[in-house]
């Protein structure tokens, strides 16, 4: 056994002490740079004299315009039939539902969206080579959705999902998701139907087009003759060569609609590609990867969006089925999720992302996640509702982000270095400012925001939603505060509630109010 002196003990004693300190300093430190130490404020400034980006779209959400008709298909690869066209379709009420599509106008305007991304399968419209139906009863939902759209002021974003037409599919290959086995054809068809949308009925609205939902993996909605996952490439050129034959030149081809640039042989840099689009569902806000879609749409001078974004919270749920009242089946539209949600539509904003839209507006909640806004269906009694009512978290956590926020936005200068706290600055074209601020962490938060550039006094009303507010029937989107701003007074100080999003802007909107949408 090793003997020491008392010297020596009192020295080794003095050494721990300090390295404790020094340790409690270097976490001090730490949390005061983050704006988290007890009691001192997140700093968030803002210079509204620069704009980092305009947005080319808005923060809207899907609307799946494919029906509710159910269909097997035996040679299925990698996907089973219950959930093998996704958690839309079927979403929206029966067409003779009067007060229920009275309902989902009236959503869509409080909701304020502004970039919708609507979604159609080639079977609704061609089910066979060359031969066109339009007046079945998914295309006139379709119209029904683009009518809702138009009269909002919204930008679409067109997705064509996957094919399901035999008469074009591979031999052996799935109809659902077989890549066309005649490319001239799929482009013909989807630039027939663009030009019945747009010149015929005048659906100027659509703006984006993508050839296919998620294409680039095993299992996708692209498959060549192989069943292995094909390239996008050759249908985006000859749709693009399509839409110009046509007199559609202004219609952009989108791609890959996905999960990274690079998948489906997907090339940004061919001048047929007028647009990115990414899918979003990680666990976190891929920061990274749309800094670098936004450097590479810049560098082409075309717009990037995010065109599908959510969150399964699913690592909390493995082995847990989808069943309706399941964890993982309610997880997409619990509180949490939300919140993740919001970091995602702000760091997107901040990073370059032109437009936002999360899945989705409408959909049953019982294939694979509940993932709507509203409620449109019952999926214990498999019946549609005759009123539709708002999904309290999902509705009023992303309403707050979609409502005061106009399409083609200016995104200012915004600098928050906090971990838990998040803000994005945006001017409306008619100069109508609106900071949103997420405050993710599990306690309250002192803040203080600053605003440089200000040149005249105006007003900021504040809006919150906590997870305890919108659980409450009687939740109401009101004003609750109003702060003074000016050259002489360029600073507010508030507390954001723990799990919180605010909304501070110059309008001042009633609940009863729509949302801005455009200006």
């Amino acid at each position: 056994m090793t003997r020491y002196t008392l010297e020596q003990k009192h020295a080794a004693v003095v050494r721990a002490l300090a390295l404790v300190a020094m340790l409690l300093a270097v976490a001090g430190n730490s949390l005061a740079q983050d704006g988290d130490g007890a009691g001192e404020a997140v700093p968030i400034r803002i210079d509204i004299a620069r704009t980092r980006h305009t947005m080319a779209g808005g923060i809207g959400a899907s609307w799946h315009a494919i029906g509710p008709t159910p269909y097997w298909y035996g040679d299925l690869d990698g996907r089973e039939n219950r959930i093998c066209r996704g958690s839309g379709f079927g979403g929206y009420p029966p067409l003779g539902f009067t007060k229920a599509w009275d309902d989902l106008r009236a959503h869509a305007r409080w909701l304020g969206l502004s970039f919708c991304r609507v979604e159609v399968d080639v079977r609704m419209y061609e089910p066979d080579r060359r031969r066109f139906d339009w007046d079945n009863d998914e295309m006139k939902a379709l119209d029904r959705i683009l009518d809702i759209c138009r009269a909002n002021h919204a930008d679409v974003f067109l997705t064509q999902m996957w094919q399901d037409v035999a008469w074009n599919a591979h031999a052996g290959v799935s109809r659902l998701q077989s890549a066309p086995r005649s490319v001239d054809d799929f482009a013909h068809g989807l630039g027939t139907l663009l030009e019945r949308l747009v010149k015929t009925k005048g659906y100027t609205c659509i703006r984006w087009v993508a050839v296919n939902n998620e294409p680039g993996f095993d299992g996708c909605w692209w498959l060549g003759p192989d069943k292995k996952a094909a390239g996008i490439m050759p249908a985006v050129r000859a749709l693009r060569a399509e839409l110009d034959r046509r007199g559609l030149g202004k219609l952009s081809v989108a791609g890959p609609d996905s999960f990274n640039l690079a998948m489906a042989g997907f090339q940004a840099e061919d001048k047929a590609v007028g647009a990115l689009a990414l899918h979003c569902y990680e666990g976190e806000a891929p920061t990274e990867l749309f800094r670098t879609a936004t450097a590479t749409a810049a560098a082409r001078g075309i717009p990037v969006f995010v065109t599908e974004f959510g969150h399964f919270f699913a690592a909390d749920c493995e082995g847990v089925s989808f069943a309706e009242g399941g964890p993982r089946s309610a997880a997409p539209k619990s509180y949490a999720a939300q919140l993740l949600n919001a970091e995602k539509v702000i760091r997107g904003l901040n990073a370059g992302i032109d437009g936002l839209n999360r899945w989705s507006f409408i959909n049953r909640g019982d294939l694979d996640g509940q993932w709507q806004m509203v409620r449109t269906w019952n999926p214990v009694t498999w019946e549609y509702l005759k009123e539709v009512r708002p999904e309290p978290a999902p509705y009023y956590a992303y309403g707050i982000l979609a409502r005061f926020t106009a399409r083609h936005s200016d995104v200012l200068d915004t600098q928050c270095d906090s971990r838990r706290v998040f803000a994005v600055a945006l001017r409306s074209p008619k100069g109508d400012l609106t900071v949103l601020v997420l405050n993710k962490s599990e306690r309250a938060e002192p803040m203080r925001l600053s605003l440089a550039g200000l040149q005249a006094d105006r007003a900021l009303w504040m809006y919150r939603v906590t997870e305890d507010a919108v659980s409450k029937p009687d939740y109401r989107m009101e004003p609750q505060r109003k702060f003074e701003i000016g050259p002489a007074r360029r600073e507010i100080a508030d507390t954001l509630p723990a799990g919180s999003i605010t909304a501070y802007s110059s309008r001042r909107l009633a609940h009863a109010e729509p949302g801005v949408a455009a200006e």
